[in-house]
């Protein structure tokens, strides 16, 4: 029953994401990058088999200061309900201050502990995972105490076709959820998951919601008005404003620090940078560009962490003119990743030539590196039927952002040398994520998605079905591998899917791949900034504020 695979993969991925910023994140002026330590290696990766269970914690009786968190958010908010999450970077935080789970992160790793389960039992043939919950966890806003009731409905809502839930492939093995007791309930599924323990349960697919609140409310007002066991409440949102958290009284676990996290849209990177230098936030993301002035502000503390993310250019893939693919490949022939990196990300993250950033399981290694051909670039839009690019007019769509802007000026230059008209068009998030997700408006786009260290959750988005697949891209024989790598135990098995999916990505030429970033943040000095995640993510239940 105890098996140690994904945390010794976890700690090896952090360690091994660790080894490329150190090796790629120098600012240009050359001073030194702090990164803050990481878990050491192991040697050796084990199978991918549950994690083992361990005690939890016992609460302490630490006060709740009075203080006041002010976090910038990449943007607002659409919804705080987990089964419908419409972006990582805007929601997932707030949600995981809400949320638990059955199982979490242990802050600061990717090691997976009990959260509402205290302990787990394994079928041989990974079938079924029988939990047993914690007793007497209330939920907020007096919706009553936390059952196996609430776990039956919370996964099987999400797999409800009735529902629609963006979050459908993440529980894809799951065939229901039975009810032993109350404090007992079973998993059973349809085939093994090799992602169950290290990016289904732990993440938003695996937030426990309130039956109750949610049949009261209906899902459109439980999205603005979430009821979840975390160590936070929702206290109120202003659209375009703030979202507020107070802390949770009730709370089973060790009590969060601050009384109060506001949460402040705050779409475009400079805008946020000067708020925290301000002082209008105490918390903030920055550019790149900028790492150096800020390690420089004695009032600053800056943290740089590799990213666990994937930005890339892509194609709308089911109209012209990208529907063809000498076009992409033409396109892809021209772009010179390199130079767009050096001027859109100051030249600190290493390059991508695959969406796996390095040490996660399945990585293809030796992905081609593609350089500007452009004699190359023009042959293929001739044999296209577009000679010297007559007549290619294209739109290449983003949100309002600073790095955007950047890209989209570098695109526009390098695509010219072969005849291709660009129109750079910037939209707000909101109306980007509706262009991209209809395929409408655009031909190509920039995009970034944030994953988790599992590869499955890394691709799931590019299924033919999904929501999330801003290509409207369909390859049948990638579907069929993903579905196949998910129910994988074995992980060299598994890893060597994961490279045959990369490469017909690479073939079907839908992408052009950029970075896995470094995330770097900004804090005031005298912002406590607890565990924060391998992927730069915050855990605010365990931040504080001194004296200042």
């Amino acid at each position: 029953m105890i098996g140690k695979g994904p945390v010794v993969f976890f700690r090896m991925l952090s360690a091994m994401l660790v080894v490329v910023l150190l090796a790629s994140c120098a600012p240009a002026t050359g001073t030194p990058t702090p990164v803050v330590a990481q878990p050491t290696p192991i040697p050796t990766v084990a199978q991918p088999t549950p994690i083992p269970t361990v005690a939890l914690p016992t609460p302490t009786a630490t006060p709740v200061s009075k203080g006041e968190l002010k976090i910038a958010d990449w943007g607002d908010i659409n919804t705080l309900d987990p089964s419908f999450m419409t972006s990582t970077e805007r929601e997932l935080t707030i949600m995981s201050c809400i949320f638990s789970g059955l199982v979490k992160y242990k802050e600061g790793t990717w090691d997976i502990v009990p959260d509402l389960a205290t302990s787990w039992d394994i079928s041989k043939d990974n079938m079924e995972i029988t939990f047993h919950l914690r007793k007497g966890v209330q939920f907020q806003k007096g919706y009553g105490e936390f059952t196996a009731a609430d776990v039956k409905f919370s996964f099987e809502r999400i797999i409800d076709p009735a529902q629609n839930s963006p979050e459908a492939s993440s529980w894809d093995t799951l065939d229901h959820v039975e009810i032993i007791d109350d404090y007992t309930v079973k998993l059973v599924l349809k085939a093994p998951s090799a992602k169950l323990f290290t990016s289904t349960l732990p993440l938003n697919a695996g937030f426990i919601v309130s039956k109750k609140a949610v049949d009261a409310l209906g899902n459109a007002a439980f999205g603005l008005s979430p009821v979840g066991t975390g160590p936070y409440e929702f206290d109120h949102w202003t659209p375009g404003q703030e979202t507020v958290l107070t802390a949770f009284k009730d709370y089973f676990g060790v009590p969060p620090k601050l009384a109060k996290l506001t949460f402040v849209p705050i779409p475009e990177i400079g805008t946020a940078e000067m708020a925290v230098k301000t002082g209008e936030v105490d918390v903030s993301e920055i550019s790149l560009t900028n790492i150096a002035a800020f390690q420089q502000n004695p009032d600053m503390q800056v943290f740089l962490k590799p990213g666990l993310k994937y930005w890339w250019i892509g194609f709308t893939v089911n109209k012209p003119p990208f529907d063809n693919l000498q076009v992409r490949e033409a396109v892809r022939d021209a772009i010179d990743v390199d130079a767009i990196l050096q001027a859109a990300f100051n030249g600190i993250p290493q390059r991508a030539n695959t969406m796996f950033p390095p040490g996660m399981l399945g990585r293809w290694e030796d992905a081609p590196a593609y350089q500007p051909d452009l004699v190359k670039a023009k042959a293929l839009l001739a044999a296209a039927g577009y000679p010297d690019g007559k007549g290619l007019v294209v739109t290449f769509l983003m949100w309002n952002d600073q790095t955007n802007t950047i890209i989209g000026e570098v695109v526009k230059s390098q695509l010219e040398k072969i005849g291709i008209t660009v129109k750079v068009v910037s939209e707000e998030v909101g109306a980007f994520n509706d262009a991209t997700t209809s395929g409408k408006d655009n031909n190509f786009y920039i995009s970034f998605f944030a994953t988790t260290a599992d590869p499955g959750y890394a691709t799931e988005w590019f299924q033919c079905d999904q929501k999330w697949n801003l290509s409207k891209w369909c390859n049948p024989q990638f579907d069929a591998l993903w579905k196949q790598a998910d129910a994988e135990m074995d992980s060299t098995k598994r890893a060597a899917l994961y490279v045959q999916m990369q490469n017909i990505i690479d073939q079907d030429a839908w992408a052009i791949w950029l970075t896995n970033d470094v995330v770097a943040t900004a804090m005031q000095k005298y912002v406590i900034p607890g565990e924060i995640f391998p992927n730069g993510r915050l855990a605010p239940w365990q931040m504080d504020v001194a004296a200042h």
